[in-house]
This record gives structure tokens, C-alpha cells and sequence, in this order.
């Protein structure tokens, strides 16, 4: 009896045992998948937390690229403003000016325009130097988030490659471009034709043509023939043909056979595209004064003596000498308000003054033909190039636009 009472309670432990390792082993199973399911959820919700800081710093980054664009557009719209608004803005001034006891000021609107764009962006107009207009702080004046501003400048001062309608055109822009070319390169004797150069500039010109012929040189006269050979045999290599229409932006002036990135480099702030009047000596770049001096002397037999090739910078070479005290006029000019020439007839004139400042021989070489010289220059501009940026945070956008203040429209727009 003892011994059947041991054996029951014996069996009672055994089975009380094994329930408790069933229970164990369930409990771990449920641990296992509950620890398995918060590292899913984790993963999703770092994954969650992830893309949602992605979406919000993109959303930051449109946010702010969208309002620098805004900027800019704003300085570009509001220098477009202010050039085509000339008669307000020159009366503005003189009221300041008769403020001030000075005489009313003659100013260039497309030369100062970004000035006016800064009362504006910053609240604050200076005009060379001079604060007219101090606006920070005021309500609906400046930008509470980034800022913006330009810069305008002339593009009539450049060399227009797409005036090439008939053979006069053509021969005139040859002129000019091959004495622009020798200004900027320094090769072969002057007096002599370089045949790469002059191939450079006839180039130039057969691709902006509408015909498909080439455009020749008599070395002798340097005087534009009409040839019979076709101009698009050299590009071939290049898996492109010569345009044979006018060029759309200046940056196509690199596609020209014979377009080194040098010469390119050089020749970039001097060309121009678009449809510009005769050449503003007041905006242009004084290498193009420089050009024309030596395309027009009077006496070509002197060219070697006062546009020495090769020697852009020696103080000795005339023409860069007449080119530094231009360059003066100029600047004084301009810091009292003064186009530096108020027309074409006083352009000429300066070098019938140079006597004064110059030796004997130096003006005698440095005399120009007044005739030719005024055929090919002007004193005013049509197109305005306006350069302007916008910021906000760590966006920065930059327009690029070219006003024809003729029509008041723009001719060329690029967003950067």
C-alpha cells in the first residue's frame, strides 16, 4: 500500500514537471516572435523616419530654389523696369542733383539700372557712392529671407557676327573682327595677312550666312570675294555641317572650325549675336576701341609703327596708349553721371586733341579717318544685357537676359 502511495505521487511530480517545460517553451516562443516583430517595426519606422526627413529636406530645398528663382526674376523684371522708365528715373535724379547743388545729371539708365534694383533687394539705393535712398527695415522694403541683385551692361559695345546679309556686311564685319583677332593673338608681322586668322574671321561669317558657298579673301586688297567651293567640307570631321544661318546664342561661335577654347576665351565678351546698332564706344571693351583705332587710321602705312601685334600691354605701342587715356575719359566721365562721349562727332575729335598729351610722333601715326571711324561706331545701345541672382538658404539661382529696349521684350532668357 506504502509503496503503490510512492508510485502515484511520484507519477503526480513526474506529470506536473513536463506541463512546466510545455509553458517555458511556449512563453519563449511568444518572446521570440514579439522581439522579432519590434525589430520589423523598427526597421519601418527608422525607415519611416528616414524618408520623412528626406521628404521635408526636399521639400526645403524646392521651397528654397523656388524663391531664389523668384529673386532673380524679380531683379532682372525690376532692371527692366527701370531702363524702359528713363525720363522718370533721369528726373529723379535731378531733383537729387538740384538738391545737392549740382547740374542735372545725364545718366545711362542701362549702365545704372541694378543700382535702382538694390533699393529693393536690400532696401538701400547708392549710387556711385553717393546713398540716395535708405529704406532698411521698412515695412514691404527688402527681403525678409535671402537676397538678390544685378548687373547691366551694353551689349552694343560688342562685335556683331551676324550682320552678314550681302558682301558690304560681310566685308565690314571682317574688318573689324580680323583687327579684334589681332589684338588678341600675337603672330606674323603687321601689315602681312595671317592666313589662320583670316580663315578664322571668314568662318565666322560663312556660318552665320545663308548660303552654302565660301566667302574668299583677295590677300593683296584684303577685299571678300564670293567663291564656288562648298563651306562644309572641313566639318565633316566633326559629324556636323556649317550652320548657314545666323548664330542663336555667342556660345555657337565655338563651334566654328578653327575655334580654339583660347581664342574663345578672348573673343567672348566682344562678340555679340544679337541685333545691336553701330558699335557704342562708350560701353565697349577698350581691346575693340583699340581694333577699330587700327582698322581706320588714316595712313594704313602705319599701322606697323602704332598697332604693334603681340604687345597688347606695352606702354610703348601708341595705340595702347590712345586706348589708356580713353579709358580715363571714360572713367571720369561716368563718376559724374556723363556718357563719355555724347555723340560721334566728339569720339573723333579726342584724337585731333591728343597733341596735347601725347609726343609729335605718336599722334602722327594715331591719326584716323573721321569718315570711316564714324561709319562704324555709335554712342548708344539697344540691347541690355542684365545678369542677375537670387538666394535663399543655400540656394543660389542665376538669370541671364538681354533686353531689346527698342521693343521692350527680351531676346535671350537662361536660367542657371
Amino acid at each position: 500500500m506504502t509503496a503503490l502511495r510512492a508510485a502515484i505521487a511520484a507519477g503526480r511530480r513526474s506529470l506536473g514537471a513536463g506541463s512546466r517545460g510545455l509553458a517555458d517553451r511556449q512563453r519563449g516562443v511568444a518572446m521570440l516572435l514579439a522581439l522579432t516583430a519590434i525589430a520589423i517595426l523598427s526597421i519601418f519606422s527608422m525607415e519611416f523616419t528616414y524618408q520623412s526627413r528626406v521628404a521635408i529636406r526636399t521639400a526645403t530645398y524646392v521651397e528654397a530654389e523656388i524663391e531664389a528663382s523668384l529673386h532673380a526674376r524679380a531683379a532682372v523684371e525690376l532692371a527692366a523696369l527701370v531702363i524702359g522708365s528713363a525720363d522718370i528715373v533721369e528726373s529723379i535724379l535731378a531733383k537729387y542733383a538740384t538738391m545737392m547743388g549740382g547740374k542735372r545729371p545725364s545718366i545711362n539708365t542701362a549702365s545704372y539700372a541694378c543700382e535702382f534694383v538694390n533699393a529693393f533687394c536690400e532696401g538701400q539705393m547708392t549710387l556711385m557712392g553717393i546713398q540716395l535712398v535708405n529704406l532698411e527695415g521698412r515695412e514691404a522694403v527688402g527681403l525678409e529671407r535671402g537676397t538678390c541683385g544685378c548687373t547691366s551692361s551694353d551689349e552694343d559695345g560688342r562685335v556683331n557676327v551676324n550682320r552678314v546679309g550681302d558682301l558690304g556686311q560681310k566685308q565690314a564685319v571682317f574688318d573689324t573682327l580680323y583687327k579684334v583677332l589681332e589684338r588678341n593673338e600675337g603672330v606674323t608681322q603687321v601689315g602681312e595677312l595671317d592666313k589662320d586668322m583670316a580663315q578664322l574671321a571668314l568662318n565666322i561669317i560663312d556660318w552665320a550666312d545663308a548660303d552654302t558657298t565660301r566667302v574668299d579673301i583677295d590677300p593683296g586688297t584684303r577685299k571678300l570675294v564670293e567663291s564656288s567651293g562648298a563651306e562644309g567640307i572641313s566639318y565633316r570631321k566633326h559629324g556636323y555641317r556649317s550652320k548657314d544661318a545666323p548664330f542663336d546664342t555667342t556660345e555657337e561661335v565655338r563651334l566654328v572650325e578653327g575655334m580654339s577654347d583660347t581664342q574663345w576665351c578672348k573673343l567672348r565678351d566682344q562678340l555679340t549675336v544679337y541685333a545691336t546698332d553701330k558699335l557704342n564706344v562708350n560701353t565697349a571693351p577698350i581691346e575693340v576701341i583699340k581694333a577699330l583705332i587700327c582698322k581706320n587710321l588714316a595712313n594704313p602705312d602705319n599701322e606697323a609703327l602704332a598697332c604693334a601685334r603681340g604687345y597688347q600691354q606695352n606702354p610703348l605701342v601708341p595705340v595702347n596708349v590712345a586706348g589708356q587715356y580713353i579709358e580715363v575719359c571714360r572713367t571720369l566721365k561716368k563718376l559724374v553721371f556723363s556718357p563719355p562721349f555724347a555723340n560721334t562727332g566728339r569720339f573723333v575729335q579726342f584724337f585731333d586733341k591728343l597733341g596735347t598729351v601725347l609726343p609729335p610722333e605718336y599722334v602722327q601715326v594715331l591719326q584716323i579717318d573721321h569718315g570711316r571711324m564714324m561709319n562704324d561706331i555709335g554712342v548708344t545701345g539697344k540691347i541690355v544685357r542684365i545678369q542677375a541672382y537670387g538666394t535663399s538658404g543655400k540656394v543660389t539661382k542665376r538669370i541671364t537676359a538681354l533686353l531689346d529696349t527698342g521693343a521692350q521684350r527680351y531676346v535671350h532668357w537662361r536660367e542657371d
